[in-house]
């Protein structure tokens, strides 16, 4: 046996190598679903304490003056997963010099523009609508409507896009929309922060 291991150290030393390969992955993934398991959390309890607050007042709660404050978030998962039941939140992600998340109730119709005082949303662009769109809740669907044709508001669902002209379009988590130069990327979640 030792004879044989020492004319074919080589496979000793490739199982070897092997082993730590697989210790490393293995331990890289583990603290990856920790953050994960860490960025669910934080999200499920931003979520409960905007559904208790709104249960309670029906204003949007990262809101001051009227208007949506962003969410201080570490990284945002793309993991998609179905729930039933419970009341829809959203977050939007808009995406520009600096990622800003807002977490939002749809059943308070939010608008996006870029005027101060008159949106729930501030985005920063010359080229869109002072009050540009609005995203709403209907029939337990979120839906986004452009409220100023004469600019245009690109929905993309994967490779497909298209434009939001007269009527009211659905969201669906992982959409993007482009505002002008501004892009914002949509997340459905129920009030548990269950990715919809």
């Amino acid at each position: 046996m030792t004879q044989f291991l020492k004319e074919r150290w080589y496979y000793v030393a490739a199982a070897a190598v092997l082993v730590i390969i697989f210790a490393l992955i293995g331990h890289y993934l583990k603290k990856r679903k920790e953050k994960r398991t860490q960025y669910q959390k934080l999200l499920k309890d931003q979520a409960l304490s905007e559904a208790l607050k709104n249960s309670r007042s029906r204003k949007n709660v990262f809101s001051e003056n009227g208007q949506a404050m962003p969410m201080e978030l570490e990284q945002k998962t793309r993991k998609k997963e179905a729930t039933t039941g419970g009341r829809i939140v959203i977050q939007l992600s808009v995406m520009g010099a600096k990622l800003q998340n807002y977490m939002l109730n749809p059943e308070d119709h939010i608008l996006l523009g870029n005027q101060e005082g008159m949106n729930d949303i501030v985005l920063p662009a010359e080229d869109m609508a002072p009050q540009q769109c609005e995203i709403f809740l209907y029939h337990e669907e979120v839906y986004v409507r452009n409220l100023t044709p004469g600019h245009m508001v690109i929905l993309q669902r994967k490779k497909q896009k298209t434009a939001v002209v007269d009527k009211a379009v659905r969201l669906l988590t992982g959409d993007q929309m482009r505002i002008g130069t501004c892009h914002v990327q949509v997340f459905l979640m129920d009030y548990k922060g269950q990715l919809m």
